[in-house]
């Protein structure tokens, strides 16, 4: 392989132009695929499931009907705030595991 310095100006030109396009498409796909992150919560008595986003927010709710023959307001307050602390510990997890993986990945390319 040519040492960098050997290249005459127009070809460091276009090798540094190479090796940007490469890092941006790169970055594009770390991009979308850390914002495609989701982190779906079922209840197990099946009266609730969620779904977080990759930064922790509610991107979808379903709360069952039988939840007002089953809960109290205070039962089910308890029962969001336990399932959402799981859903969001669940997700740094995923995050982290993401992060971890992209440094593996630049490491076995090379880079």
């Amino acid at each position: 392989m040519t040492d960098f310095e050997d290249l005459g100006d127009a070809e460091k030109v276009k090798f540094a132009e190479a090796e940007l396009a490469a890092t941006l498409t790169r970055l594009d796909d770390m991009i979308e695929r850390l914002t495609g992150l989701r982190t779906e919560v079922d209840d197990p008595d099946g009266l609730v499931r969620f779904t977080l986003g990759d930064d922790g927010r509610l991107m979808s709710l379903f709360i069952d009907d039988a939840v007002r023959t089953r809960l109290t307001n205070l039962g089910l307050e308890k029962k969001l705030n336990d399932l959402l602390s799981a859903g969001n510990e669940s997700m740094r997890l995923s995050r982290k595991q993401f992060w971890d993986g992209v440094g593996s990945e630049r490491g076995a390319g090379g880079d």
